[in-house]
C-alpha cells in the first residue's frame, strides 16, 4: 500500500469517527458469571431514562441503545420480556452476525450503543503475548467488528478472585494492545456477607495496584437482582423500597462515571 494511499485511509477513518455522534460501550470479560447482561442491560436503562428526547421525528430511534452479540441471545430474552412502555431503549441482538451493528452505529439518533457480549470469551490459550487472543469463530469475528468502534469498555469484576485473573486478562490483551480506554467495575458485593467490607477493600487494592481506573463504589448483590430476568425487569422499574433505591443508585452511578469516560 502506497502511503498516500495509508494517509488517505487514515484521514477517511479520523472523519468517520469525527461524523459519527454514537457512543460505542462495550461490557466485556473473559470469565463467565461474571454479571455482564446485567451490567449491560441496567447501565442502558440508567442512560436511557437520563437521555435527551425529542418529538420532532416519530420515527427517530430511541437514543440509547442496548445490543447484544452473543449467540445465546440473552440479552434479546430479557429485554422481550419487559412492558414495551418501560423499556426505555432499543434494543438488537445479532447473534454474532456481522455488518448490524455499523449501521445502528451510524444512526445520527443514536448516542450511546451498550453492548454486552458473550458469557465466556473464545480465546485461542496458545497465542503469543501481543498477538490477538480472540481466535477464530464466529463469536471471535463479532466481537472484533465491535472492539474496533469501541469507545470505552466496562470490564466487571467480582470480590471473589475467582474473576480477578480474567478481569487482568481481558484488559491487557485484549483492549490494551486495541488502544480501547476501559472502566473497571466490582460487582456482586454481598454487603451482608461482607459487613466490614473485608473482601471488597481487597479487591479495590487489587484494582488500584494496577492502576486501572474503576467505578468508586460497588454494584451491591441484592435477590431482586437475581429474579429480574425471568421477571422482565429493570433497575429503574423495581418497585419502590429501600432496597430498589440502593440498586437503582448503584447503576446510576455506572452511567454517570461511564459518561465521565467518554
Amino acid at each position: 500500500m502506497s502511503t498516500s494511499t495509508t494517509l488517505s485511509t487514515a484521514i477517511a477513518t479520523v472523519d468517520h469517527a469525527v461524523a459519527r455522534t454514537a457512543k460505542v460501550i462495550v461490557v466485556i470479560q473473559q470469565k463467565g458469571g461474571a454479571g455482564k447482561s446485567t451490567i449491560a442491560v441496567n447501565t442502558a436503562a440508567c442512560a436511557g431514562r437520563s437521555a435527551v428526547v425529542s418529538n420532532a421525528d416519530e420515527s427517530a430511534g430511541a437514543p440509547v441503545v442496548a445490543a447484544g452479540i452473543d449467540v445465546q441471545g440473552t440479552l434479546e430474552k430479557w429485554c422481550a420480556g419487559v412492558r414495551e412502555e418501560a423499556l426505555p431503549f432499543d434494543f438488537v441482538v445479532t447473534k454474532s452476525k456481522l455488518d448490524i451493528l455499523p449501521d445502528i452505529i451510524n444512526d445520527p439518533d443514536r448516542r450511546r450503543i451498550i453492548v454486552d457480549t458473550p458469557g465466556f470469551l473464545d480465546v485461542d490459550p496458545d497465542a503469543e503475548w501481543g498477538a490477538d487472543p480472540l481466535g477464530e469463530s464466529r463469536t471471535a469475528d463479532a466481537l472484533r467488528e465491535v472492539l474496533d468502534v469501541t469507545d470505552l469498555a466496562i470490564v466487571p469484576i467480582t470480590p471473589s478472585k475467582i474473576t480477578w485473573d480474567e478481569c487482568e486478562y481481558t484488559i491487557e490483551r485484549v483492549l490494551k494492545p486495541r488502544g480501547i480506554p476501559f472502566l473497571v467495575v466490582i460487582n456482586m458485593h454481598d454487603p451482608g456477607k461482607d459487613k466490614f467490607e473485608t473482601q471488597l477493600n481487597k479487591v479495590k487494592v487489587w484494582i488500584d495496584e494496577r492502576n486501572y481506573p474503576r467505578v468508586t463504589d460497588p454494584i451491591r448483590r441484592y435477590t431482586i437482582h437475581e429474579h429480574a430476568y425471568e421477571n422482565g425487569t429493570l433497575v429503574t422499574e423495581y418497585k419502590m423500597s429501600g432496597t430498589a433505591l440502593k440498586a437503582r443508585e448503584d447503576f446510576m452511578r455506572v452511567a454517570l462515571t461511564m459518561e465521565q469516560m467518554l
